[in-house]
């Protein structure tokens, strides 16, 4: 299908955009140099301005949210808000910004009677609105004709509600002269003020006798004559019944509210142009032809398909068109083959700046022509009209006709939600797709104790955050954007908060609270792949027994079943290979041979016990807590043939006859569930069960020395969700255990901690990949992103090398066989080379040797020799 959209604007581009993703070849047309519309962009003095006027709200525009988000596009705050002045400002002034203090921008107006008048009609005015559009959405035959100027008198409203409020406000929001706002359509402005949250007061379920006290105490404290809170006390009981809280209230309010109680305005990061060229940049990579500098004169229909004719007299063919124009441009293209309909829907629509009149500028400047401009730069509106209104309800009778559609802002409220609205809407009739656009959300309104904690949270979060930026975004609500004190990291983690529980779970129970809010789904990502990563690189629980289940970790771990960290060769390796290369080094690290016993303290899935009876033929036994991995090990030595070598056990360790010795301890990762006070005892246990000349390897999760006092004397997610009852040792702790009470030492000890963020993030992909099959055993959505949170919380620990992760080789002292001989590493490595290659590899060394006698080495080389010879022994094998 091919398919050409007119018009570059919001809604051309939202329609090329869909259009483009379905698979359709697009031909996009713009008269100007530019796309974007009124979203245009212009530098002044490297001072990037917006021309048009481009606000919105996470509240009223959420497939505009959808969109930015989805494009990556950064958002601020907007400082945006009403003021009015009349008469020159020798009338009434008022304004939004700052509460209380911008209402009563003129002090006397908090004792005068026609002000107060004003306000009372604002509570009455969100009444008879809510009362007015009821009646009109439960009644669709009912007339729409109505005007405002019908409206405000049939409801005996004054003149300065009228002056004062409303048309000022109204003539803000549709650029236009107060002149016209009375003859606007009542049911298309009470509906959008409505919609976009207009009707809203900081006044709340105040009565207006609370409210006269309120503004009181406000107008006292301007004037310093109340000092301290036993004034406050004794002017409470003064006024009674006025409750003490309320005045408490009026305290806080001019720092919480604005006038109108709105959600919060927002615009682009970058301007508006920013946008724009990210949309840009997606249709060229799908291969939208863009043709800007090139105004259509017409669009028609033939039996071929529809002409788009341009002002340079060529002429394409396509299976359909979108006219994203001005509804008056767009009946101009159509020209003579126009329908009586089409001109009618389409000829309702009226604009309010045409480049054949004279603008009408509305500024906070004095009334006067400019001296200098830097640009003269066109726009238009659509007015919402009465006839506008009725167009509106029958522009579904003219789409799709000849193979025409009709997109624009003025299908809605004139804006730019309305125009992506309408842009996607008529994309997916091209395409005969249904579609359900977003409807708005609910405005989050959190509770005065709630509104408490997110101002403890967000101040908190101010002053933590070192590096990059978390941006909270209020679903229906606010944005915050936290900033490190370092700028040049380019890390961002950008929350969607979907409930005020956030903020108190976090103030009252900080991490955990963190884990509970996000477990709950209080909140979300919009980078579900590493959103929760990159904030941590910034109640209900789940048992460990109760998830201990085969069936659910064989659908996060890989076939090997080994649940402890990998070592990777490569960044793209397969975690199996990975795991077989750690159980590998573990067995090379205990010096394992054939007449060897080996003991392991969980032994797990029995990844291990097939692994090292393969490779060395030892005898093996293996303790375990639970039932569930003992069949499951046993099961599988029985399949590989090896159940006469292995020997599983149902037992504490600490169980173990002390009689029966151990060539070789082996342990990973057990001794993070053993608990501080336990770790002597583990030692002790172990040196007990261990031959005269045995080997101990210990591969355990590690937090610093600086931190361990504090962590194991507090609760964290993981204690309170996974491991109950677990610690994770210091490193200072291990050893203190081991000499405390052992006669053992440290031999040999490396840190892999940095191959466990690759682990953990192959279990989370796992995990999420699997996740309806884990919900089809029977657990739920919570618990998925409780083991999800669990993963990205741990694994931004060791990405930080903030965690470690030990390999720790221990023997006694005087252990002449294990590690008297220097020599004997390379002598076992050339033992356990293949036959095949064995011949290789002794070609290999005399040659060297041969090569570095030939060259007058001396015998200070023999360590350079030794390496190589070394080296070349353990690649081969």
């Amino acid at each position: 299908m091919r398919v050409a959209v007119v018009g570059a604007g919001i809604s051309g581009l939202a329609a090329a955009y869909t259009l483009v993703k379905a698979g359709v070849e697009v031909v996009l047309y713009e008269k100007e140099d530019y796309l974007g519309g009124h979203a245009k962009t212009v530098s002044v003095d490297g001072l990037l301005l917006d021309l048009g006027f481009m606000v919105f709200n996470r509240v009223t525009y959420p497939n505009m949210m959808e969109l930015f988000e989805s494009l990556g596009v950064e958002m601020e705050k907007s400082d945006m808000s009403f003021a009015v002045s009349l008469d020159d400002g020798k009338g009434y002034e008022w304004g939004s910004r700052n509460g209380f203090s911008s209402l009563f921008a003129q002090k006397a107006n908090i004792f005068n009677p026609h002000f107060w008048q004003m306000i009372r009609e604002i509570f009455k005015f969100k009444a008879d609105v809510l009362r007015y559009l009821e009646e009109l959405d439960n009644n669709p035959d009912k007339d729409h004709s109505e005007t405002l100027e019908h409206f405000i008198r049939s409801h005996g409203y004054s003149e300065l509600f009228q002056k004062g409020y409303l048309i000022p406000v109204c003539a803000s929001i549709w650029s236009c002269p107060s002149e016209g706002v009375l003859r606007f359509s009542a049911y298309s402005v009470l509906s959008f003020c409505r919609n976009h949250h207009l009707l809203q007061t900081i006044f709340g379920a105040l009565s207006l006798y609370n409210l006269h006290v309120t503004c009181l105490v406000m107008y006292l404290l301007y004037c310093r004559k109340l000092c301290c809170l036993l004034e406050l006390i004794q002017l409470s009981i003064l006024v009674s019944p006025f409750p003490f809280s309320l005045i408490l209230i009026s305290l806080m309010l001019p720092f919480t509210f604005q006038l109108f109680g709105r959600p919060q305005w927002l615009t682009v990061k970058s301007r508006s142009q920013c946008y724009v060229d990210k949309i840009r940049e997606e249709l060229e990579s799908r291969s939208c032809t863009i043709r800007t500098r090139c105004a259509v004169e017409s669009v028609f229909s033939t039996d071929a398909g529809c002409c788009v004719v341009g002002e340079d007299c060529s002429k394409d063919i396509y299976d359909g068109c979108i006219i994203s124009t001005h509804a008056p441009d767009a009946l101009k293209f159509l020209g003579e083959q126009a329908t009586s309909e089409e001109a009618r829907i389409l000829g309702a629509f009226q604009y309010n700046l045409h480049s054949t009149k004279l603008p009408f500028l509305v500024t906070l400047n004095p009334k006067r022509v400019p001296k200098h401009s830097l640009l003269k730069w066109c726009t238009s509106h659509p007015f919402p009209s009465v006839a506008a209104s009725k167009a509106s309800l029958k522009l579904e009778n003219i789409q799709g006709k000849r193979r025409i559609w009709f997109s624009g802002a003025y299908q809605g409220y004139g804006f730019h939600e309305d125009g992506l609205k309408a842009g996607v809407a008529v994309a997916n009739n091209v395409l005969n797709n249904d579609i359900v656009l977003l409807r708005n959300p609910k405005h989050m309104v959190p509770s005065l104790m709630e509104c408490g904690a997110r101002f403890l949270v967000t101040r908190f979060l101010a002053n933590y955050i070192a590096t990059g930026c978390v941006t909270l975004l209020e679903e229906g609500g606010n944005i915050y954007i936290l900033e490190g004190a370092t700028t040049n990291n380019t890390k961002k983690a950008i929350l969607r908060v979907h409930n005020p529980l956030f903020y108190w779970k976090i103030a009252t129970e900080v991490d955990i609270g963190l884990a509970d809010a996000y477990i709950n789904g209080y909140f979300s990502f919009v980078d579900k792949e590493n959103g929760l990563l990159d904030l941590f690189l910034r109640s209900e629980k789940f048992p460990w027994e109760e998830s201990k289940s085969n069936g659910f970790f064989n659908l996060f771990l890989d076939e090997t079943m080994t649940y402890s960290s990998a070592i990777f060769k490569t960044q793209n390796e397969d975690l199996k290979t990975a795991q077989l290369r750690k159980i590998s080094l573990l067995i090379k690290k205990a010096q394992v041979e054939g007449k060897h016993e080996v003991l392991e303290i969980g032994c797990g899935w029995g990844s291990l016990a097939i692994e090292v009876v393969k490779q060395t033929g030892c005898r093996y036994t293996g303790v375990t807590l639970s039932q569930e991995q003992l069949t499951f090990a046993k099961r599988r030595a029985k399949e590989a043939g090896l159940e006469d070598c292995t020997n599983f056990i149902l037992m504490d360790y600490r169980q173990l006859p002390k009689y029966h010795k151990y060539d070789r301890i082996i342990s990973c990762e057990m001794i993070e569930a053993v608990g501080h006070e336990y770790i002597d005892d583990f030692f002790s246990c172990c040196e007990s069960l261990l031959s005269t000349d045995g080997i101990l390897v210990l591969q355990f999760i590690s937090i610093p020395d600086q931190r361990y006092d504090e962590y194991r004397r507090s609760s964290d997610f993981i204690k309170e969700y996974i491991f109950p009852g677990g610690c994770l040792p210091s490193l200072n702790r291990i050893t203190t255990g081991m000499a405390t009470s052992s006669k053992l030492c440290i031999e040999h000890i490396e840190n892999i901690g940095i191959h466990y963020y690759q682990t953990l993030i192959c279990w989370r992909n796992n995990l999420l990949a699997n996740k309806d099959k884990i919900i089809a055993l029977g657990f739920d959505e919570k618990f998925v992103r409780t083991w999800e949170y669990y993963f990205v919380y741990c694994a931004a620990g060791f990405k930080s090398c903030t965690l470690e992760d030990y390999q720790i080789v221990f023997s006694r002292p005087g252990n002449i066989g294990a590690f008297g001989e220097p020599f004997k590493k390379q002598d076992d490595l050339l033992a356990r080379l293949p036959p095949s290659i064995n011949h290789v590899y002794r070609d290999f060394t005399a040659g060297l040797q041969a090569h570095c006698g030939s060259r007058g080495k001396t015998k200070r080389d023999g360590g350079f020799l030794s390496g190589m010879v070394e080296w070349a022994a353990s690649a081969l094998w």
